[in-house]
């Protein structure tokens, strides 16, 4: 299970499976049976994992499946076209391997098995966890074909070095980490000696925004010894060389014929980070270097939040991280009201008095009729039950309600978009539901433009130890039928023409999912596709002289109005028109003023002649805007100093080290939602109301250096 047999609790989970038919052919389908974040049985299946085997074969199979819970039983089945069960079989500990937090930092390395990815982590003397968790990828089946099973990853660092590896890759494995990063992935790519076996592959050769030269021998490692303080000589490197054309350069260093090359670089794919270092982290030089420590904390800056950043301790909230909010937020609907002891204090109050003072004083006092007290006992317990169905129904209505959050990135670059939508289902009544989303695909293309397609849909989760937590020990499942996710791939893959392996146009149905009388169930779609956008449709650059502020315009390529949009490059905020329709260009220049990014996020006011920020409320429940932006520049507008929270399980969302670098990022929001929801109960169709609605949209824009701006050895583009 996982990688290298490590894997994170609440992400995708790839589970290698290897089955041997003996002395019986074998034909039936996998399926996998664990929990969900409430701790609630469900059984994943998906029509790719199909087993035909004659006498005496194997076949290997690869799943991802979302595990909620490290303890619970994971039982992997055989079932035939009837559905029969063939075999069953429950993972023994050494096969389930080792699951982490949540919210523990991962690094996984790929390469020889000289990474040592952990010499510069500190563990903790009672035994606990250690800063972060490493796990080294050093032969092709332990690599998946499926982007997803890197989604629990903070940081995945590659080397060059190991050749056999690098030849031995396929374009699924490839692929598979380009659309991680493109989706917000952290990337360390170090480059020396086998770089060309590496930049072979066509979707590595992407993740570098320039052309391979070469590898050059004996280059002068002095730049690179001052760079990280070292008093530590190093030996003469072997360095990949690269003539790159975006990002920045904090540091060259020079061939043996004295030019400069990149030696350190960052720059941003998609919604994702890449750091370059131009030799290999396990080359022998490095490996034997004593201040390579440091330079495994430098790769490693900043990729996740420190425990000591927290600032309050939100025990009593039942969740520490973002995505808590997020949950609390998505599960407030209006027209549904919870019990509170004020009420329960009146209802209790109100059969006291009938019981108590008015019985006493009224009936036998005044009326002198003692014996009529079992009357009026009977009379207010018939009233008070009364009264509490009469509230119970007005608090909690029968009819269904769904609340929906939907972020979709648009990047420019490479003319992808990838959307994410969370929902949270208010039930009603008590029964088994069944649940599918629908997008209307954008793109271009006259056989597919404006039809209908189903999405990936999943539960979702969140970590800690609160209430449906996925650390909790609260049994939450009592009751509840174990539910089926089914997914099938489409007929018309022209609907999402993308090359990775987990890219194919899939449909996702969630069966059976129950859901008790005015429960809620979390739910969450994912998709990608092509989208042509206008390279006219933007001309921003920096202002000369200046590292953040842009000139230029920008115009709306989209088909639908931008509102109340707001565009973020490096620390500074331009706010947009109120409503920005399709074609509407915005100029901006030198004379433009935008605001501090910080004081934009935190919302910071000048009061008395000092300046305040808004607290941010981890309780607050009624400002889906705010978080979302929250959650989308979380790092950007302070981190956990501001918030007291996390944001751990979502930071794929965060884009704080994207707008640092040559990348603008225009979020709005739009009206019309993405997605269409399709919701039975009892196998029976239902018309849910519309509650919370939330659809934003995040444009990924390049901003090009100034023309004036003077010209740079490495590249024109480039400082």
């Amino acid at each position: 299970m996982g990688l290298a047999g490590t894997w994170k609790v609440g992400y995708p989970t790839r589970t290698l499976l290897s089955i041997t038919s003996g002395l019986t052919p074998v034909d039936g389908r996998i399926e996998v049976q664990t929990v969900d974040g409430d701790g609630v049985s469900v059984i994943v299946q998906n029509s790719e994992w199909e087993i035909h085997l004659a006498k005496n074969e194997t076949q290997e199979l690869e799943a991802v499946v979302r595990h909620g819970r490290s303890n619970r039983p994971i039982v992997i089945r055989i079932v035939d076209i009837n559905k029969q069960v063939i075999f069953e079989r429950s993972l023994d500990a050494k096969e389930r391997g080792t699951p982490i937090p949540a919210t523990q930092p991962w690094i996984v390395g790929i390469g020889s098995d000289q990474l040592q990815l952990d010499q510069a982590s500190m563990k903790s003397a009672q035994g606990a966890l250690p800063e972060y968790t490493t796990t080294s990828l050093t032969q092709h089946p332990q690599l998946p074909s499926s982007s997803m099973s890197y989604e629990g990853v903070d940081l995945l660092l590659l080397s060059s070095s190991n050749t056999a590896l690098n030849r031995s890759l396929t374009n699924a494995n490839t692929s598979a980490i380009r659309l991680w990063i493109v989706r917000g992935g952290r990337c360390a790519l170090t480059l020396g000696s086998h770089a060309d076996s590496w930049v072979e592959h066509a979707d590595f050769a992407t993740l570098l925004p320039g052309v391979f030269q070469g590898v050059e021998t004996d280059c002068d490692p002095g730049r690179f010894e001052s760079f990280m303080g070292s008093q530590n000589p190093l030996p003469k490197l072997n360095c990949a060389t690269f003539l790159l054309n975006s990002g920045t350069i904090p540091l060259v260093s020079k061939k043996p014929n004295r030019s400069d090359f990149p030696f350190i670089g960052k720059w941003a794919i998609g919604s994702g980070k890449v750091s370059f270092l131009a030799t290999e982290i396990d080359s022998p030089e490095l490996k034997a270097w004593k201040s390579r420590p440091e330079l495994l904390k430098m790769l490693f800056e900043d990729q996740w939040e420190k425990k000591d950043q927290r600032t309050d301790n939100l025990a009593y909230q039942g969740y520490d991280d973002l995505s808590g909010q997020l949950n609390a937020t998505l599960d407030h609907f209006p027209r549904l009201t919870l019990g509170n002891l004020t009420s329960v204090s009146i209802i209790a109050g109100f059969l006291c008095l009938i019981i108590g003072p008015f019985d006493y004083f009224v009936i036998s006092k005044t009326w002198k009729r003692p014996r009529a007290s079992w009357i009026t006992l009977v009379l207010a317990s018939i009233g008070g039950c009364l009264i509490v169905v009469g509230v119970a129904k007005s608090w909690k209505p029968t009819t269904p309600c769904i609340n929906t959050l939907e972020l979709v990135d648009i990047d420019y670059q490479s003319q992808s978009l990838i959307g994410r939508g969370f929902a949270h289902f208010y039930g009603g009544e008590r029964g088994a539901f069944d649940f599918s989303a629908y997008r209307r695909t954008k793109a271009n293309d006259s056989e597919t433009s404006g039809t209908s397609v189903s999405v990936p849909l999943d539960w979702f989760g969140q970590p800690g130890k609160g209430l449906g937590g996925f650390d909790s020990t609260v049994a939450t499942d009592r009751g509840m039928p174990t539910y089926s996710i089914v997914t099938t791939q489409s007929d018309s893959p022209k609907a999402q023409p993308t090359r990775s392996a987990d890219a194919t146009t899939q449909s996702t149905g969630i069966y059976g999912a129950g859901i008790p009388a005015a429960g809620t169930k979390a739910l969450f779609a994912q998709w990608n596709e092509a989208i042509p956008i206008d390279k006219e449709s933007h001309s921003l650059s920096m202002v000369a002289g200046s590292i953040d502020l842009l000139e230029g315009s920008l115009a709306n390529p989209l088909p639908m109005d931008l509102l109340d949009g707001i565009l973020i490059y490096r620390g500074r905020a331009y706010s947009l028109p109120t409503r920005l329709r399709k074609g509407d260009r915005v100029p901006f220049s030198s004379m433009t003023l935008p605001k501090d990014v910080v004081r934009r996020l935190q919302r910071r006011q000048n009061v008395g002649g000092e300046e305040r920020s808004s607290p941010w409320k981890p309780a607050d429940t009624d400002k889906l805007d705010r978080l979302l932006e929250m959650i989308a520049f979380h790092q950007a507008a302070g981190g956990s100093s501001y918030t007291s929270l996390y944001n751990r399980y979502l930071s794929s969302l965060d884009c704080s080290d994207v707008i640092r670098l040559d990348r603008a990022i225009l979020l709005a929001e739009v009206k019309d939602a993405s997605l269409t929801w399709s919701i039975r109960r009892d196998s029976i169709p239902v018309q849910s109301i519309e509650g919370q609605r939330k659809t934003y949209v995040r444009l990924i824009i390049p901003v090009a250096r100034s023309t004036n701006a003077p010209s740079n050895p490495i590249s024109p583009n480039f400082k």
